[in-house]
Protein backbone atom coordinates (compact mmCIF):
# COMPACT_ATOMS: atom_id res chain seq x y z
CA UNK A 1 0.00 0.00 0.00
CA UNK A 2 1.27 3.53 -1.24
CA UNK A 3 0.28 6.44 -0.73
CA UNK A 4 0.36 9.30 -3.40
CA UNK A 5 1.33 12.90 -2.12
CA UNK A 6 -1.00 16.10 -4.06
CA UNK A 7 -0.75 19.64 -3.93
CA UNK A 8 -4.42 21.18 -2.68
CA UNK A 9 -4.73 23.86 -4.85
CA UNK A 10 -2.70 22.31 -7.95
CA UNK A 11 -4.29 18.51 -7.59
CA UNK A 12 -0.30 17.96 -8.90
CA UNK A 13 1.02 15.40 -7.43
CA UNK A 14 4.10 15.37 -5.98
CA UNK A 15 5.26 12.32 -5.27
CA UNK A 16 4.57 9.23 -3.18
CA UNK A 17 5.12 7.61 0.35
CA UNK A 18 6.03 4.08 -0.01
CA UNK A 19 7.75 3.61 3.46
CA UNK A 20 6.34 3.87 6.60
CA UNK A 21 6.42 2.57 9.76
CA UNK A 22 2.84 2.30 10.15
CA UNK A 23 -0.53 3.04 8.47
CA UNK A 24 -4.11 2.79 9.81
CA UNK A 25 -7.26 4.24 8.01
CA UNK A 26 -10.40 4.09 9.82
CA UNK A 27 -13.46 4.31 7.68
CA UNK A 28 -16.26 5.43 9.50
CA UNK A 29 -20.13 5.30 8.51
CA UNK A 30 -21.15 7.81 11.55
CA UNK A 31 -18.61 10.73 11.13
CA UNK A 32 -15.06 11.61 8.87
CA UNK A 33 -12.73 8.67 8.26
CA UNK A 34 -8.80 9.31 10.08
CA UNK A 35 -5.72 8.02 8.93
CA UNK A 36 -3.01 7.47 11.63
CA UNK A 37 0.35 7.19 9.33
CA UNK A 38 4.16 6.94 11.04
CA UNK A 39 7.17 7.57 8.73
CA UNK A 40 10.67 8.20 9.15
CA UNK A 41 11.59 11.69 9.09
CA UNK A 42 13.62 11.42 6.41
CA UNK A 43 14.18 14.44 4.04
CA UNK A 44 11.29 14.29 1.81
CA UNK A 45 8.85 13.10 4.33
CA UNK A 46 9.68 16.29 6.55
CA UNK A 47 9.16 18.52 3.41
CA UNK A 48 5.84 17.50 2.27
CA UNK A 49 4.25 16.52 5.37
CA UNK A 50 5.93 19.11 7.89
CA UNK A 51 7.10 22.08 5.20
CA UNK A 52 3.81 21.73 3.20
CA UNK A 53 1.46 20.51 5.39
CA UNK A 54 -0.66 22.91 5.18
CA UNK A 55 -1.09 22.58 1.29
CA UNK A 56 -1.26 18.98 0.74
CA UNK A 57 -3.48 16.53 0.85
CA UNK A 58 -2.68 12.31 0.52
CA UNK A 59 -4.76 9.38 -0.76
CA UNK A 60 -3.95 5.70 -1.56
CA UNK A 61 -2.37 5.06 -4.56
CA UNK A 62 -4.10 3.78 -7.40
CA UNK A 63 -7.73 4.57 -5.19
CA UNK A 64 -8.14 8.20 -5.81
CA UNK A 65 -11.33 8.40 -4.22
CA UNK A 66 -10.52 9.61 -0.78
CA UNK A 67 -8.65 12.12 0.25
CA UNK A 68 -6.90 13.07 3.66
CA UNK A 69 -6.09 16.33 5.39
CA UNK A 70 -3.31 16.64 7.74
CA UNK A 71 -4.61 17.67 11.58
CA UNK A 72 -1.40 17.38 13.30
CA UNK A 73 1.83 16.72 13.13
CA UNK A 74 3.99 15.08 15.63
CA UNK A 75 8.05 14.87 15.13
CA UNK A 76 10.12 12.77 17.41
CA UNK A 77 13.95 13.19 17.56
CA UNK A 78 15.80 10.09 18.60
CA UNK A 79 17.92 7.58 17.35
CA UNK A 80 15.63 6.75 14.71
CA UNK A 81 13.38 10.25 14.17
CA UNK A 82 9.76 9.58 12.93
CA UNK A 83 7.20 12.17 12.06
CA UNK A 84 3.54 11.09 13.17
CA UNK A 85 0.45 12.63 11.25
CA UNK A 86 -2.91 12.33 11.83
CA UNK A 87 -5.73 13.01 9.38
CA UNK A 88 -8.92 13.26 8.37
CA UNK A 89 -11.01 12.89 5.08
CA UNK A 90 -11.83 15.57 3.04
CA UNK A 91 -15.58 15.84 4.46
CA UNK A 92 -13.68 17.34 7.10
CA UNK A 93 -13.34 20.52 5.71
CA UNK A 94 -17.22 21.17 5.96
CA UNK A 95 -15.95 21.65 10.35
CA UNK A 96 -14.66 24.76 9.18
CA UNK A 97 -18.24 26.33 8.50
CA UNK A 98 -21.08 27.26 10.66
CA UNK A 99 -24.70 27.73 9.53
CA UNK A 100 -24.58 31.61 9.46
CA UNK A 101 -27.94 32.31 11.52
CA UNK A 102 -31.44 30.26 11.43
CA UNK A 103 -31.41 28.68 8.32
CA UNK A 104 -34.16 26.02 7.55
CA UNK A 105 -34.77 23.64 4.58
CA UNK A 106 -37.45 21.12 3.35
CA UNK A 107 -37.43 18.41 1.23
CA UNK A 108 -36.23 15.02 0.49
CA UNK A 109 -33.21 14.42 3.28
CA UNK A 110 -30.73 14.58 0.14
CA UNK A 111 -31.94 17.85 -1.27
CA UNK A 112 -32.06 19.25 2.35
CA UNK A 113 -28.26 18.35 3.41
CA UNK A 114 -27.08 19.78 -0.19
CA UNK A 115 -28.61 22.94 0.28
CA UNK A 116 -26.86 23.59 3.89
CA UNK A 117 -23.72 22.73 2.23
CA UNK A 118 -24.50 24.71 -0.84
CA UNK A 119 -25.46 28.03 1.43
CA UNK A 120 -22.76 27.59 3.70
CA UNK A 121 -19.85 26.32 1.94
CA UNK A 122 -20.09 26.17 -2.30
CA UNK A 123 -22.10 29.26 -3.11
CA UNK A 124 -22.53 31.19 0.27
CA UNK A 125 -23.83 35.38 0.04
CA UNK A 126 -20.15 36.23 1.14
CA UNK A 127 -17.53 34.50 -1.43
CA UNK A 128 -14.87 34.26 1.54
CA UNK A 129 -17.24 31.52 3.31
CA UNK A 130 -16.59 29.28 -0.20
CA UNK A 131 -14.22 26.20 -0.24
CA UNK A 132 -12.29 26.09 -2.86
CA UNK A 133 -12.78 23.42 -5.33
CA UNK A 134 -15.99 22.18 -3.40
CA UNK A 135 -18.87 21.28 -5.45
CA UNK A 136 -21.90 19.24 -5.35
CA UNK A 137 -21.83 15.55 -6.64
CA UNK A 138 -24.39 13.19 -8.32
CA UNK A 139 -27.72 12.59 -6.36
CA UNK A 140 -27.84 9.28 -4.98
CA UNK A 141 -31.15 8.75 -5.22
CA UNK A 142 -32.62 9.17 -1.26
CA UNK A 143 -35.99 10.61 -0.83
CA UNK A 144 -37.13 10.19 2.41
CA UNK A 145 -39.02 13.79 2.82
CA UNK A 146 -38.04 16.27 5.86
CA UNK A 147 -37.54 19.57 7.21
CA UNK A 148 -34.59 20.58 8.99
CA UNK A 149 -33.52 24.20 10.94
CA UNK A 150 -30.13 25.12 12.44
CA UNK A 151 -29.17 27.91 14.09
CA UNK A 152 -25.33 29.20 14.38
CA UNK A 153 -24.26 25.41 14.42
CA UNK A 154 -21.10 23.88 12.77
CA UNK A 155 -21.88 22.35 9.29
CA UNK A 156 -20.61 18.90 9.70
CA UNK A 157 -21.98 18.28 13.07
CA UNK A 158 -25.73 19.47 12.00
CA UNK A 159 -25.46 17.30 9.22
CA UNK A 160 -24.14 13.91 10.84
CA UNK A 161 -27.23 14.58 13.21
CA UNK A 162 -29.45 14.57 10.11
CA UNK A 163 -27.56 11.97 8.65
CA UNK A 164 -27.72 9.43 12.15
CA UNK A 165 -31.63 10.30 11.77
CA UNK A 166 -31.91 8.85 8.87
CA UNK A 167 -29.23 5.94 8.70
CA UNK A 168 -27.36 7.37 6.06
CA UNK A 169 -23.92 9.12 5.12
CA UNK A 170 -22.15 11.75 3.71
CA UNK A 171 -18.73 11.99 2.20
CA UNK A 172 -16.69 14.41 0.25
CA UNK A 173 -14.84 12.67 -2.92
CA UNK A 174 -11.81 13.04 -4.88
CA UNK A 175 -12.07 14.10 -8.44
CA UNK A 176 -8.60 13.95 -9.47
CA UNK A 177 -9.84 14.62 -13.23
CA UNK A 178 -11.82 17.26 -13.08
CA UNK A 179 -9.54 19.00 -10.07
CA UNK A 180 -12.21 19.35 -7.15
CA UNK A 181 -13.94 17.66 -4.46
CA UNK A 182 -17.09 16.68 -4.85
CA UNK A 183 -19.91 16.43 -1.85
CA UNK A 184 -22.03 13.44 -1.91
CA UNK A 185 -24.63 11.65 0.62
CA UNK A 186 -25.18 8.24 0.26
CA UNK A 187 -26.00 4.98 2.07
CA UNK A 188 -24.54 1.27 2.19
CA UNK A 189 -25.87 -1.56 0.77
CA UNK A 190 -28.15 -4.32 2.59
CA UNK A 191 -26.68 -7.27 3.22
CA UNK A 192 -28.31 -8.85 5.48
CA UNK A 193 -30.99 -11.91 5.98
CA UNK A 194 -33.64 -9.30 5.79
CA UNK A 195 -33.25 -8.89 1.94
CA UNK A 196 -33.48 -11.22 -0.94
CA UNK A 197 -31.68 -9.26 -3.82
CA UNK A 198 -27.88 -10.48 -3.00
CA UNK A 199 -26.37 -12.75 -1.31
CA UNK A 200 -26.25 -12.33 2.45
CA UNK A 201 -23.11 -11.40 4.59
CA UNK A 202 -23.48 -13.09 8.08
CA UNK A 203 -20.82 -13.27 10.69
CA UNK A 204 -21.54 -16.28 13.44
CA UNK A 205 -19.20 -19.15 14.84
CA UNK A 206 -21.60 -21.37 13.23
CA UNK A 207 -20.06 -19.92 10.36
CA UNK A 208 -16.10 -20.09 11.45
CA UNK A 209 -15.72 -16.23 10.80
CA UNK A 210 -15.98 -15.12 14.75
CA UNK A 211 -13.59 -14.98 16.64
CA UNK A 212 -15.55 -13.58 20.07
CA UNK A 213 -19.13 -12.18 20.81
CA UNK A 214 -20.13 -9.95 23.63
CA UNK A 215 -24.11 -8.64 23.42
CA UNK A 216 -25.16 -5.49 25.13
CA UNK A 217 -28.78 -4.61 25.62
CA UNK A 218 -28.73 -1.05 27.31
CA UNK A 219 -31.77 0.89 27.72
CA UNK A 220 -30.27 3.36 30.75
CA UNK A 221 -30.53 6.45 28.58
CA UNK A 222 -33.60 5.17 26.45
CA UNK A 223 -36.13 7.73 25.45
CA UNK A 224 -39.47 7.06 22.94
CA UNK A 225 -41.49 10.13 24.02
CA UNK A 226 -40.20 13.64 23.65
CA UNK A 227 -42.03 16.76 24.67
CA UNK A 228 -41.03 19.77 22.66
CA UNK A 229 -40.92 23.39 23.63
CA UNK A 230 -40.40 26.05 20.82
CA UNK A 231 -41.11 29.49 20.27
CA UNK A 232 -43.22 32.27 22.60
CA UNK A 233 -43.58 32.66 26.57
CA UNK A 234 -45.29 31.56 29.16
CA UNK A 235 -48.95 29.46 28.19
CA UNK A 236 -48.24 30.79 24.95
CA UNK A 237 -45.35 29.12 24.09
CA UNK A 238 -45.50 26.28 21.47
CA UNK A 239 -45.56 22.74 23.02
CA UNK A 240 -45.82 19.15 20.74
CA UNK A 241 -45.76 15.85 22.10
CA UNK A 242 -43.83 13.13 19.98
CA UNK A 243 -44.46 9.89 20.60
CA UNK A 244 -47.52 9.97 22.84
CA UNK A 245 -48.62 7.12 22.08
CA UNK A 246 -46.45 5.02 24.44
CA UNK A 247 -48.05 4.57 27.37
CA UNK A 248 -47.22 2.91 31.35
CA UNK A 249 -44.40 1.28 31.73
CA UNK A 250 -43.36 1.25 28.38
CA UNK A 251 -43.41 5.10 27.91
CA UNK A 252 -40.23 7.09 29.20
CA UNK A 253 -40.09 11.07 28.26
CA UNK A 254 -37.83 13.49 27.62
CA UNK A 255 -38.04 17.76 27.30
CA UNK A 256 -35.88 19.21 24.53
CA UNK A 257 -36.00 23.18 24.74
CA UNK A 258 -36.05 24.31 21.07
CA UNK A 259 -36.74 27.62 21.46
CA UNK A 260 -33.75 28.35 18.70
CA UNK A 261 -36.28 27.25 16.05
CA UNK A 262 -38.49 30.42 15.18
CA UNK A 263 -40.92 30.55 12.53
CA UNK A 264 -40.43 33.95 11.43
CA UNK A 265 -37.29 33.24 8.78
CA UNK A 266 -34.36 35.63 8.93
CA UNK A 267 -35.41 36.20 4.78
CA UNK A 268 -38.47 37.79 6.02
CA UNK A 269 -40.77 35.01 5.00
CA UNK A 270 -42.84 32.71 7.88
CA UNK A 271 -44.13 29.48 8.55
CA UNK A 272 -47.76 28.55 8.84
CA UNK A 273 -48.31 26.53 11.73
CA UNK A 274 -48.50 23.01 10.54
CA UNK A 275 -44.86 23.93 8.70
CA UNK A 276 -43.86 24.91 11.89
CA UNK A 277 -44.80 22.33 14.17
CA UNK A 278 -43.68 19.84 11.04
CA UNK A 279 -39.90 21.22 12.19
CA UNK A 280 -40.38 20.81 15.79
CA UNK A 281 -41.46 17.43 14.94
CA UNK A 282 -38.23 16.68 13.12
CA UNK A 283 -36.11 18.27 15.65
CA UNK A 284 -37.80 15.71 18.74
CA UNK A 285 -36.73 12.88 16.26
CA UNK A 286 -33.09 13.83 16.24
CA UNK A 287 -33.06 14.11 20.08
CA UNK A 288 -34.95 11.00 20.59
CA UNK A 289 -32.18 9.19 17.61
CA UNK A 290 -29.88 10.47 20.50
CA UNK A 291 -31.62 8.58 23.33
CA UNK A 292 -32.51 5.03 21.74
CA UNK A 293 -31.68 1.68 23.15
CA UNK A 294 -28.18 0.59 22.18
CA UNK A 295 -28.76 -3.24 21.29
CA UNK A 296 -25.34 -4.29 19.72
CA UNK A 297 -22.73 -6.89 19.24
CA UNK A 298 -19.04 -6.66 19.97
CA UNK A 299 -17.63 -8.99 17.44
CA UNK A 300 -14.71 -9.57 16.49
CA UNK A 301 -14.49 -11.05 12.99
CA UNK A 302 -12.05 -13.48 11.12
CA UNK A 303 -11.39 -10.98 8.42
CA UNK A 304 -9.28 -13.69 6.33
CA UNK A 305 -12.69 -15.34 5.93
CA UNK A 306 -15.45 -16.54 3.24
CA UNK A 307 -16.68 -12.98 3.32
CA UNK A 308 -13.56 -10.17 2.39
CA UNK A 309 -13.67 -6.65 3.56
CA UNK A 310 -13.55 -4.10 0.77
CA UNK A 311 -15.36 -7.16 -1.67
CA UNK A 312 -18.04 -8.83 -0.59
CA UNK A 313 -19.17 -6.04 2.23
CA UNK A 314 -17.69 -2.26 2.85
CA UNK A 315 -17.98 0.31 5.40
CA UNK A 316 -21.72 1.62 5.96
CA UNK A 317 -23.54 -2.09 4.83
CA UNK A 318 -25.87 -3.34 6.57
CA UNK A 319 -25.10 -7.31 7.58
CA UNK A 320 -26.13 -10.10 9.70
CA UNK A 321 -24.58 -10.83 12.93
CA UNK A 322 -25.51 -14.11 14.68
CA UNK A 323 -25.30 -15.85 18.31
CA UNK A 324 -26.93 -19.25 18.08
CA UNK A 325 -25.92 -20.01 21.70
CA UNK A 326 -28.58 -16.72 22.80
CA UNK A 327 -31.07 -17.35 19.94
CA UNK A 328 -30.55 -13.28 19.07
CA UNK A 329 -29.58 -11.89 15.83
CA UNK A 330 -28.42 -8.33 14.86
CA UNK A 331 -29.10 -6.90 11.01
CA UNK A 332 -26.56 -4.01 11.93
CA UNK A 333 -24.29 -1.44 9.87
CA UNK A 334 -20.55 -1.88 10.11
CA UNK A 335 -20.13 1.52 11.30
CA UNK A 336 -16.55 1.50 10.97
CA UNK A 337 -13.40 -0.76 9.60
CA UNK A 338 -10.27 -0.08 10.77
CA UNK A 339 -7.27 -1.27 8.40
CA UNK A 340 -3.46 -1.54 9.79
CA UNK A 341 -0.40 -1.89 7.89
CA UNK A 342 3.03 -2.44 9.40
CA UNK A 343 5.87 -4.65 10.33
CA UNK A 344 3.77 -6.97 11.53
CA UNK A 345 1.79 -7.42 8.08
CA UNK A 346 -2.07 -6.26 7.64
CA UNK A 347 -5.43 -6.11 10.51
CA UNK A 348 -8.49 -5.59 10.38
CA UNK A 349 -10.89 -4.21 13.14
CA UNK A 350 -14.22 -3.42 12.10
CA UNK A 351 -17.58 -2.07 14.90
CA UNK A 352 -20.79 -2.78 14.22
CA UNK A 353 -24.27 -0.47 14.81
CA UNK A 354 -27.00 -0.79 16.93
CA UNK A 355 -30.34 -1.73 15.77
CA UNK A 356 -33.31 -4.32 16.83
CA UNK A 357 -32.30 -7.74 17.58
CA UNK A 358 -34.68 -10.89 16.04
CA UNK A 359 -35.54 -14.46 16.88
CA UNK A 360 -33.06 -16.45 14.61
CA UNK A 361 -35.70 -18.68 14.39
CA UNK A 362 -37.60 -15.94 11.89
CA UNK A 363 -34.14 -14.90 10.24
CA UNK A 364 -31.84 -18.45 10.13
CA UNK A 365 -30.53 -19.22 6.42
CA UNK A 366 -28.21 -21.41 5.21
CA UNK A 367 -24.92 -19.77 3.37
CA UNK A 368 -22.30 -21.45 2.06
CA UNK A 369 -18.70 -21.14 2.28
Amino acid sequence: MELDVFNIDTFERLGTIDLYVKAEFKTNYRNHNELDLTVDAKAENIDWLINQGDNIFLAKAGDYKQGYLIESIKYTDETNSTIEVYCKSLSSMLSWRKIDGQQTFRGTVEEVIRNFVNTNAISPSNVNRKIPKLVLGPLFGINNPTEEAYTNKDLDESIWEICVKFDIAYDVLLDIQNKRFSFVVWQGTDRSTEQTQRDPVIFAKEFDNVISQNYTDDKSNYRNTVIIAGEGEGIARTYLVVGDENSGRHRREMFVDARDLQSDNEDSTTMTQAQYEALLRERAKSKQVENERVQAYDTNIEYDSQFKYGIDYFTGDKVTIRNDEIGIALHTRVVTATETYDIDGYDLKTEFGSNVPTLLSKIKKAVSN
